[in-house]
């Protein structure tokens, strides 16, 4: 469970948020609506580790994972396959896993040609589906999910739905949808 308490952030003189605690029970799913500017994304990075905040403390289990969707687009494979996979946990007996990626790769719209193909090849729109792809083959214990359709289409957003149903951790999640 992860424990937010006291929490509080501001730009220069303007306040985003103050006094925030919440707690994040096991298996819950959290959905975070606001008007641009009210500090969801900022909460996220928080949580992620990604930014401090002003005061307070957000509390996280020792060997808790987290997963957060992050904007920020860098690859380091020569293929969108290869990229995927780095997400995937180590097997405890060397068992090729690659399939968990190929099956989130397909759900979000790859084709098996785009397997092959080099990260910074693809669309905007696509390498950002690369980033989700990477994060939920990872598995971690904490999804945080900010517009995860941005880039989606129909036929995606509804794998993406499907798949969320079934996750056995926690999800913070910012939509607009």
């Amino acid at each position: 469970m992860i424990q937010v308490s006291s929490l509080s952030k501001a730009y220069g003189i303007q306040p985003i948020f103050d006094d925030v605690s919440f707690a994040v029970n096991s298996g819950e799913r959290i959905g975070l609506v606001g008007r641009n500017g009210s500090g969801k994304t900022t909460l996220l990075r928080m949580i992620a580790g990604e930014e401090k905040p002003d005061a307070g403390v957000i509390s996280i289990p020792n060997n808790y994972r987290i997963g957060y969707l992050s904007q920020h687009l860098m690859f380091s494979e020569d293929s969108v396959l290869k990229e995927s996979c780095l997400g995937l946990k180590p097997s405890d007996d060397g068992t090729d896993e690659s399939y968990k990626a190929e099956s989130i790769l397909m759900g979000l719209g790859f084709s098996v040609e785009d397997f092959a193909r080099h990260p910074l090849d693809l669309s905007g729109g696509y390498q950002v589906r690369l980033n989700l792809a990477k994060l939920l083959v990872s598995e971690p214990n904490l999804l945080l999910l900010d517009e995860p359709t941005n880039y989606l289409d129909i036929v995606s957003i509804r794998w993406l739905t499907r798949f969320l149903k079934g996750w056995s951790g926690e999800i913070i999640l910012i939509t607009h949808d």
